[in-house]
């Protein structure tokens, strides 16, 4: 051992460029042992250390290794970091979260630090509350280091990751809080609001308003827990897209989970207008009423492509509406953690995802609201 560190520092600096940091990891011996004292006093003037491995140092190596690191370079990749410290060799030697957290705050790769704690997350649910704890702080700077790369999580993290810090929030001001950053969110918008029935716009922005802002709402008032009052503004969207689309297969996706939205959140005049709107277009099975569609596209696809043909419809009360859901998902409760994990990270969840908005949303949001009359 104690010849190494001459194989460094004994040469002249012409001949072997120092190192910025150097030193031993001990992986044996005897716990009161004198070597590594006598190192540290041989060797402690320059930039060195000493680490017993199995014992709490290890956690102080892997800090002083990635301190190191971020003199030279100011990025990390933190998956393979994760994997590799939460693997049989160092997981129980090291506190990992704590150590990703600390390349967090060393300020390594910013930029990528949301997008892989959501994609560890979804593997590793000890780091949801460090997930949690990131996306708080970012959105102190209006989420700027939010960058995502999949449709949901680039164009739309804003109300769904406000609908989430609503919900997980036990304290009713910091509810409101949330709630209150998801409606300037949706307000405040130069020209109009954001998720709005705003036609001719462009093509992706209709598909958008008619095929998915109507799963996407489902999707951010289960994340609230019924929690706070954004939800008036995001439903009233689904309204106004109702009358300005007028009766036509093109607004059945927004009519059938504005029925669903409104019987389990209690509202009868917009659970009313629902009803109304698809009993008036009539040709729909009543399977798609309690199954509908996860996404549509009513610019490339018709009718058929997504819904059954009826014989007249006739849709029942708010109340025995609500029952029968309740009867129907009563055993298809998602994980909320998944849920909002993969609408943020996976492409291909909206082309599923109904079954587990709709079992969310009767088994959890419905039964709050049942409870309480």
């Amino acid at each position: 051992m104690t010849n190494n560190p001459f194989k460094v520092y004994a040469q002249e600096n012409r001949a072997f460029e120092k190192p910025l940091f150097f030193f031993h990891v001990v992986a044996q011996g005897g716990v009161h042992s004198s070597r590594p004292r006598n190192l540290e006093a041989q060797y402690g003037k320059n930039n060195y250390r000493i680490y017993l491995v199995g014992s709490d140092s290890a956690n102080d190596l892997i800090k002083d290794v990635l301190n190191q690191h971020s003199r030279v370079k100011n990025d990390v990749d933190y998956l393979s970091l994760h994997q590799l410290l939460s693997s049989k060799l160092w997981s129980n030697k090291v506190t990992y979260s704590e150590l990703l957290m600390h390349s967090v705050d060393l300020g390594l790769s910013k930029e990528e630090v949301i997008s892989s704690y959501i994609r560890m997350s979804r593997t590793d649910s000890d780091l949801f509350p460090d997930f949690i704890q990131l996306i708080t702080d970012d959105s102190k700077h209006e989420f700027t280091n939010t960058i995502l790369d999949s449709y949901l999580g680039s164009q739309w993290h804003v109300p769904i990751l406000c609908s989430m810090l609503c919900g997980v929030s036990e304290d009713n001001d910091k509810s409101d809080h949330w709630s209150s950053m998801l409606v300037e969110w949706q307000r405040n918008n130069a020209y109009m609001p954001m998720i709005t029935p705003s036609f001719g716009l462009s093509r992706d922005y209709d598909e958008f308003i008619l095929g998915c802002a109507p799963q996407l709402i489902c999707l951010c008032v289960v994340l609230s827990s019924n929690k706070g009052e954004f939800q008036s503004d995001l439903i009233e969207a689904l309204e106004e897209s109702l009358d300005k689309v007028g009766i036509c297969w093109a607004g059945l996706n927004t009519a059938i989970y504005l029925l669903h939205i409104s019987a389990a959140l209690e509202l009868s005049t917009t659970y009313k207008k629902a009803k109304f709107y698809l009993e008036e277009f009539k040709d729909i099975s009543e399977t798609n009423i309690y199954e509908p569609p996860s996404v549509v596209s009513v610019m490339e696809g018709e009718f058929d492509d997504y819904f059954n043909h009826g014989n007249g419809l006739a849709i029942p009360s708010m109340e025995s509406f609500a029952i029968s859901c309740v009867k129907q998902y009563q055993n298809n409760s998602c994980d909320l953690e998944s849920l909002v994990l993969k609408a943020l990270d996976d492409d291909s969840y909206i082309y599923e995802w109904s079954n587990d908005l709709l079992g969310s949303l009767w088994t959890r949001i419905a039964n709050k609201a049942f409870k309480r009359n």
